[in-house]
């Protein structure tokens, strides 16, 4: 199941990515109402123009009110395509046709590519902008710091760390599901094949499970995500962080409001459970929730990790407001699959030694 469901959402990922680097073409997502169909065409607006005045509601502390279910789902990419150098917004008529054909393309999405064929219930599997009806976003990357809409080169340092990680090569071969892995031990997994950790913060969007719900109460703020319904406990107390030698799955979060936007600050990330493979000891990711509208919040954050990059970088990912409620996860329907994997793993070990010929020559 997980190596379907990673396929499922690599696969997507790929469309629509390759929607936007198609020529004249760019892609779009939300910065604005979350709708449940193939939504209203572009507004003929520019970036800069001026907004109606919007008071968001409040909790029974005075709180602004972030509560709610929300997704990240997302036709832009992460950073700018070439095409669109030097461009951080689309043109009303690119941001129309793209949304058009993001939607269209996502709606025909279809699994006739993998051996087995799954039936989906619309209901429970958001796959497809269709069912949460991602509304138009103008930028065309998510990073907005450095203005060019990449992300920083690594350190010297990370770069040959990261490199000597590609040398090792992966646990698990996703673009080949059936090779064999390294699987003596269950620790030899990869922590989302455990069903420990699936990342966060920060909120970015996927090929599938975008999804989160948000509650809030006096002095915390709390996050259960889609995927793994991983629980995340935001601080709003104004205490300390935790001490450095204490680190948690999804880092220490404190948060605090400036005026209507909330800032939550994360530091205390744990060894192997970090964004993009960065150092544990050194990094520091800062969130920005402020929530524009009903249907929207604006959503930046920024990557502050010296011993990574070569310099902090910001991304905003525009959510929009959906239905829930969020169905349990149940992870791999209690984590049976290691024993599939360990077990498979040995009964590999028997054919090669069988065959005299390594299984990934077969």
């Amino acid at each position: 199941m997980r190596s379907r469901l990673t396929l499922i959402a690599a696969s997507l990922g790929i469309v629509l990515l390759s929607l936007l680097l198609a020529p004249g073409v760019a892609r779009a997502q939300s910065s604005g109402t979350a709708r449940n169909a193939a939504a209203k065409p572009a507004e003929k607006s520019s970036p800069s123009a001026a907004k109606k005045p919007w008071t968001p509601p409040r909790t029974p502390d005075g709180q602004p009110d972030l509560q709610g279910y929300w997704t990240s789902l997302s036709f832009t990419p992460m950073e700018r395509p070439a095409p669109y150098s030097g461009r951080e917004f689309l043109t009303d008529e690119e941001q129309a046709q793209i949304y058009k054909e993001g939607v269209q393309h996502s709606y025909e999405f279809t699994f006739d590519d993998l051996a087995e064929t799954p039936v989906y219930d619309s209901t429970v599997y958001a796959l497809s902008a269709w069912q949460h009806g991602v509304a138009p976003n103008r930028r065309t990357s998510l990073v907005v710091d450095p203005p060019d809409g990449r992300i920083p080169p690594l350190t010297p340092e990370a770069a040959k760390a990261r490199e000597a990680a590609r040398r090792r090569g992966p646990n698990q071969d996703y673009a080949n599901p059936n090779a064999p892995v390294k699987a003596d031990v269950a620790e030899d997994l990869n922590l989302g094949e455990r069903c420990l950790y699936f990342g966060n913060p920060p909120i970015l969007p996927g090929g599938y499970d975008s999804d989160f719900h948000i509650v809030q109460g006096p002095g915390y703020m709390l996050i259960e995500y889609d995927r793994d319904s991983e629980t995340r406990i935001i601080s709003l107390d104004g205490s300390p962080h935790l001490s450095s030698n204490i680190r948690r799955w999804h880092g220490d979060s404190r948060g605090h409001w400036e005026g209507d936007t909330l800032v939550v600050e994360t530091t205390n990330f744990r060894p192997g459970a970090t964004f993009q493979n960065a150092n544990p000891k050194t990094l520091k990711i800062t969130e920005y929730f402020t929530r524009t509208d009903q249907n929207a919040i604006e959503y930046k954050f920024t990557v502050d990790d010296p011993s990574t990059w070569t310099r902090p970088w910001s991304a905003i990912v525009p959510l929009g407001a959906m239905k829930g409620p969020i169905f349990e996860y149940a992870c791999t329907e209690g984590n049976n699959d290691i024993v599939n994997i360990l077990a498979g793993a040995r009964a590999a070990e028997k054919a090669k030694a069988a065959s005299g010929v390594p299984i990934s020559q077969k």
